[in-house]
């Protein structure tokens, strides 16, 4: 029976060739797409898994402090979150901290005295408790004394490789510092761990021990927030009646930061309509958060984006099937005799469904075999988009091997249902006689599953269209400053004087401007509390970056109101410039009479000088909030440990850039000597904050186009059908003196009609679903009218080509010749 089956379908194959390379094109781009999104998928959902006790893990995440009116939870906390963790609950049962102490050049002298340096950039410190909490397991090195003295470092795998080969790395010697041109500090290599997991949201070359940092100082501080605190929950733990503990904490134990920091109490803070909360969030759902958190260790994903993906890949291989199911019906009247001769034969309605079942499930385990050698051919592509290092290995994973056989055996019970019920279900006399009708029930079943598959490929159209229409609306939106042609030169901090580089660097052919700066948008991480004239006391966070006289004119950011910093003027020093965020914050009236007013700091005030207009210096997708700029020469305020040169390149070709950063390296050299010389730009950087959404943007745009491709494969099968079916209507047509016109717009008008009804249902949809993503924009476009307009206009036009292709070819056939074959 089963030898039987197949040949069959091996016969029906070869008769009906167009309409199996439709198929089975269909099935395998959406079985490839399918196994693509779902390694994609599983992969981001799998993050810090695999840690023990990964489900009894929470981040304690705070109120974003340091903005206005901001619903976003912060990831970095004080120090004394976890001291007043400690002892307030129970529950749990082990805390530990990391803190991001930033850059470092590490060198190693061999003993042959060669020196082995490099920049590190995935620099961690850890506490004592960081192996019980997470599973890094020491491939060399005790765990339990890893951490044990303060110039302790732990490294990776790969980073011990890059400094001692394949010599044991445990009790060498290594040099940490050089940046800032001070003294630099030796660290033991007290253990080697395996490379961090790319599904891990903890990243990092190289741990240093918590206790060589100023943490046990700042036991007090609630809004040093340079530490990301985690927490591991005790089996027998209520999650619930801990977050309602948690609650309760910062009333009692911030109180005494609030009156050193903010001078004020806890409830006038509350008062003033500020909250400070504290939240637990588990650690497998940091990478995929059900809310906007902003983290300090590393990126998150966008939960959104990973179902919108999984919406894709279900839709596409619906249309697919119904490709499938469609065409498949669609021959009944080429098959019809062939089934009445069969069921004369004694087939009853069973076996006639399960030959048609088996010839589904062939075609779909044909289409499967396909597709897996598809996917390993578009993978190294798909990795390249998605920034990922995904592979398939069907053998190692089990789970994916079921879901495909599920996948295809559920392809071929949903493409076979149809046919099998209304191929086995009729009266064979009446067929074998030519009286069967079909009807316009069968009809109007394929128009509605033509309406379907246009609909969801009109939505994937549209939503692809609108996410790039914001994309190039928040790449071009005016943000306040010219972010073009800016090049930031790290690791100033390395050089003795970075006023005389600025200074230098102004001669180098095609720079045309040159600021010394503790930071560029939109990395602008400076901040702190401070109070104003009138506001009694009371303090207001405030932003800011320390710069020299030429930040401003670098940046093109205009001022308001008063001057910029001048060179000429000493005293300029302990001045501050303001932006209008800030201004607006402390309640003053906007316009000159905000010169000469002070700001107070710890016991140092600074006087305005000057206004400067709002700019975005984070992201686009966060508001502008209170910003100053001090001078960088100032003593009254903290000095940062990172310095940069900012500088203004004058448009030019490409050879001259090169140019330009050839003449700024060798500079470098002469006032860094052997530091790394590293650079970025500004609207790169920019850039990098929507990297997750251009990512989705050009998914998107593949799953659009092999929705409307598996959609024009369905729409070609069903024309070439009509066409079949119509022969001598049109024959006769012709003799009667229709033209080629005539009989096109017969046929195209019975397809064009289901393509407007589909737009009709797509294109509200697909505005419904766009306006929720846009919802994570704090500047976001209203959808363009035109986009609707022209996808409406170019779905048809690819209708009517498809339809028109085929129906001229039966137009000019001789129709003579096409009465005598009838």
């Amino acid at each position: 029976m089963v030898k039987n089956y197949f040949v069959l379908f091996v016969r029906n194959l070869k008769r009906q060739r167009l309409f199996s390379i439709i198929n089975l094109l269909g099935l395998t781009v959406s079985i490839a797409s399918t196994v693509l999104i779902y390694i994609y998928v599983t992969h981001e959902f799998s993050y810090d898994r695999f840690h023990a006790h990964a489900d009894r893990i929470y981040r304690v995440n705070q109120t974003f402090i340091w903005g206005e009116n901001s619903d976003n939870q912060f990831a970095s906390t004080g120090p004394g979150v976890a001291y007043a963790i400690k002892e307030e609950l129970a529950e749990v049962e082990l805390i530990t901290s990391l803190h991001t102490p930033g850059n470092f050049i590490v060198s190693y002298t061999t003993p042959t005295n060669e020196i082995i340096a490099f920049e590190e950039d995935k620099v961690l410190a850890a506490d004592t408790n960081f192996f019980s909490m997470f599973n890094f397991p020491l491939l060399k090195g005790n765990a339990a004394t890893a951490f044990k003295q303060a110039n302790a470092v732990v490294m990776t795998k790969s980073t011990a490789q890059k400094y001692f080969g394949n010599a044991d790395p445990v009790g060498k010697l290594v040099f940490l510092g050089g940046l800032g041109g001070g003294k630099q500090q030796t660290y033991e290599v007290t253990g080697v761990v395996d490379d961090t997991p790319d599904n891990s949201y903890i990243e990092f070359d190289m741990l240093l021990s918590m206790k060589g940092f100023p943490i046990e100082r700042f036991y007090w501080s609630w809004v040093w927030t340079q530490l990301e605190t985690f927490v591991r929950l005790s089996p027998t733990a209520n999650v619930e009646q801990v977050k309602t503990k948690l609650a309760g904490i910062p009333r009692k134990h911030a109180e005494e930061t609030l009156r050193r920091a903010m001078n004020t109490t806890f409830d006038d803070y509350l008062k003033s309509g500020k909250k400070w909360e504290l939240f637990l969030q588990p650690m497998t759902g940091i990478h995929l958060p059900s809310e906007t958190v902003i983290n300090r260790l590393n990126d998150s994903g966008n939960r959104k984006i990973i179902y919108s993906f999984i919406g894709a890949a279900v839709f596409i291989v619906l249309l697919s099937c119904i490709n499938f199911m469609n065409l498949s019906t669609a021959q009944f009247t080429r098959r019809i005799k062939e089934a009445s001769v069969r069921k004369i034969m004694g087939l009853g309605k069973k076996e006639l469904g399960i030959g048609y079942f088996f010839e589904a499930f062939t075609f779909c385990l044909l289409a499967l075999i396909t597709a897996l050698a598809l996917t390993q051919l578009l993978l190294p592509g798909f990795n390249q988009i998605t920034e990922k290092s995904l592979e398939i290995n069907l053998f190692n994973n089990p789970i994916l091997l079921a879901a495909l056989l599920g996948l295809t055996l559920l392809m071929a019970t949903v493409s076979s249902s149809y046919p099998a019920l209304f191929l086995s279900s009729f009266n064979p006399a009446e067929a074998i006689k030519g009286k069967l009708k079909i009807g316009k029930g069968g009809k109007s079943f394929r128009s509605g599953l033509v309406i379907f598959q246009f609909s969801v490929s009109i939505v994937l159209i549209l939503c692809t269209a609108i996410v790039f229409q914001q994309l190039n609306f928040v790449s071009k939106k005016d943000i306040g400053f010219d972010k073009e042609n800016l090049v930031v030169l790290s690791h100033l901090e390395a050089v003795q004087n970075g006023e005389s580089l600025a200074r230098a660097a102004m001669n180098i052919p095609g720079v045309e401007d040159a600021s010394w700066c503790t930071s560029v948008p939109p990395r602008i991480w400076g901040g702190d509390t401070f109070s104003a004239e009138g506001m009694n006391g009371l303090t207001f966070p405030l932003n800011f970056a320390m710069a020299d006289e030429n930040y401003l004119p670098t940046l093109n950011i205009k001022l308001k109101f008063g001057r910029n910093f001048s060179i000429d003027t000493p005293g300029d020093v302990d001045r501050v410039i303001l932006n209008e965020a800030a201004i607006q914050k402390i309640g003053w009236k906007a316009d000159e009479s905000i010169v000469g007013k002070k700001i107070e700091y710890d016991n140092s005030t600074f006087e305005v000088i000057g206004v400067m207009s709002d700019f975005n210096y984070w992201s686009l997708a966060t508001p502008i909030e209170p910003m100053a700029v001090f001078h960088i020469k100032t003593k009254n305020l903290y000095d940062s440990d990172r310095k940069f040169l900012t500088l203004r390149i004058a448009p030019q070709s490409s050879e001259a850039w090169e140019t330009t950063l050839a003449s700024l390296q060798d500079l470098w050299k002469v006032h860094a000597g052997d530091s790394p010389f590293d650079y970025h730009l500004v609207d790169q950087a920019f850039a990098e904050t929507f990297k997750s959404q251009a990512q989705f943007g050009k998914v998107l745009t593949i799953m659009a186009a092999l929705a409307i491709l598996i959609a024009s494969l369905g729409l070609l099968g069903m024309i070439v059908y009509a066409l079949e079916q119509r022969t001598k209507e049109i024959g006769i047509r012709k003799v009667s003196g229709a033209s080629v016109t005539d009989i096109l717009l017969l046929i195209s008008k019975g397809y064009t009609h289901l393509i407007l009804i589909a737009f009709l249902i797509g294109a509200p949809l697909s505005y419904w679903m766009m306006m929720k993503w846009l919802q994570d924009f704090s500047y976001r476009i209203t959808p363009s009218v035109w986009i609707f307009v022209f996808t409406g206009l170019g779905t048809l036009v690819v209708a009517i080509l498809i339809t028109s292709y085929h129906s001229a070819k039966a137009a000019l056939t001789n129709p003579i010749d096409v009465l005598k074959d009838e």
